[in-house]
């Protein structure tokens, strides 16, 4: 899939049939004729090099629970800007405002 970023639009271009069937999905989650269009919000955080892949969240409608949920989350506070994420015990700590977060659990 190729991103391209332009101000405050962002296109995803599908390269495949595959990618043309996944955006398509994403686009009748998000955009909706007889409702108000949804949005997608982040979830989690992505880093590069340390994650594989970003998350987002389709809002108002219910996650499913999926084979990724199965491994426990921790609770980490940034001391600095009060931020509070929880993040896979399997990632890396994150980071926050330049420093390490400090796991609430």
């Amino acid at each position: 899939m190729k991103i391209e970023v332009e101000g405050a639009i962002i296109r995803l271009i599908p390269e495949n049939k595959q990618e043309v069937e996944g955006l398509n999905k994403m686009w009748e989650l998000v955009a909706r004729c007889e409702e108000e269009n949804k949005k997608l919000l982040p979830l989690g955080m992505y880093i590069p090099g340390s994650s594989s892949y970003a998350q987002f969240y389709v809002e108002g409608i219910q996650a499913s629970a999926d084979a990724r949920e199965s491994v426990r989350k921790i609770r980490y506070v940034c001391m600095i800007c009060n931020h509070m994420e929880e993040y896979p015990e399997d990632r890396p700590t994150p980071v926050c405002c330049g420093q390490p977060m400090i796991s609430m659990d």
